[in-house]
């Protein structure tokens, strides 16, 4: 079993074959045994013979008796490109730092680009987190609101309006501070809207920060307190009440980036996904503690340092394809996407 793939070149060290890359996917994606994806049973018996396909099960219960593939119902369902493709297009996602646009994947795999654009949205199905998996945020959480899609163009006489005032989607983001965070595509910043989602999303005997927004005021009263920074003011963070947003809008940043530096748009029709792909990145990191000596006047201290580290990719490829049956994405007439 393949515990860990560091280098790109552990893919074709590992996986020779693409009937090593089957092997691997099957035990993400079956980690508990193998289970027909048509009607869940754990009864099916392999397919053997000259012709049939490698990798083909039939399911043992009489009702059903239909046959299935490791990617049947999952986003690689149907698809003819080689496994390892598919893997090394995972493994390019989620090392990463801001994400990878299709033409610099495409180059990468030797695929064409309109392929690696579909690579790219199947990967991100496969990281929302639909099932709520991730827990509810909890301790201290952070609320704002961000404004995301390309920026708009320079018009000689014309003043764009920012903030609440553009006509960019908006975007609810929540993130507490042990580093878990979660986002969703929000038509307005009003109280009714908000109120519910905040709710499912954060513990109630949490702290909320937030800005000076006055649909948080009544939203506020549903947790243990509610404190609030104004922007407006140039108040950035209440040092006594420990209040401040900056953790929040870190993750904020990090759609910027993206935004900024790799995809330069976000279409509506597709922006939903963006958002799992860099809360994905973010909340699968671990804590890890440096040391390091430092001369002074005095002598020599030792500095502890915390900083944040993603965790394994076999260990994130793990949490993703396990929730993969289910999660279909197809190809259009007109090579956009639909889900079945």
């Amino acid at each position: 079993m393949i515990t860990e793939l560091k280098p790109v070149r552990d893919f074709w060290k590992k996986m020779p074959s693409e009937r090593h890359a089957r092997i691997f996917l099957e035990a993400m994606i079956w980690p508990s045994g193998r289970h027909c994806p048509h009607c869940g049973s754990l009864s099916s018996t392999s397919i053997r013979g000259r012709s049939a396909r490698p990798g083909l099960y039939q399911c043992g219960e009489r009702e059903c008796r239909l046959q299935f593939k490791v990617t049947t119902k999952t986003p690689m369902h149907a698809a003819k490109l080689d496994l390892r493709i598919w893997i090394a297009a995972i493994f390019l996602v989620l090392t990463s730092s801001k994400g990878i646009s299709p033409v610099v994947m495409a180059r990468i795999l030797g695929v064409n680009q309109k392929t690696a654009w579909k690579l790219g949205h199947a990967i991100r199905e496969l990281m929302d987190d639909r099932e709520a998996v991730s827990a509810r945020l909890a301790g201290v959480a952070e609320v704002d609101e961000a404004y995301v899609g390309r920026a708009p163009r320079f018009k000689k006489g014309v003043k764009n309006k920012r903030g609440r005032g553009t006509g960019k989607p908006m975007v609810l983001v929540a993130a507490d501070r042990n580093g878990q965070a979660k986002a969703t595509l929000v038509p307005n910043a009003q109280g009714a809207t908000l109120g519910p989602i905040m709710k499912e999303w954060i513990d109630p005997s949490s702290a909320l920060m937030t800005d000076s927004n006055t649909a948080y005021r009544k939203i506020g009263r549903s947790f243990a307190s509610h404190h609030t920074v104004t922007h407006g003011k140039r108040q950035y963070s209440q040092p006594s009440k420990r209040a401040h947003i900056n953790t929040v809008e870190a993750v904020n940043s990090q759609a910027q980036r993206a935004l900024n530096g790799v995809y330069h748009r976000l279409g509506r029709q597709h922006l939903k996904r963006y958002p799992d792909e860099i809360l994905w990145r973010w909340n699968h990191r671990q804590q890890e503690v440096k040391v390091r000596n430092q001369k002074t006047s005095s002598g020599t201290k030792k500095i502890a340092t915390t900083v944040w580290k993603l965790i394994p990719v076999v260990e994130q490829m793990r949490g993703m394809l396990c929730c993969a049956v289910g999660r279909q994405i197809r190809r259009t007439p007109s090579w956009g996407l639909h889900w079945p």
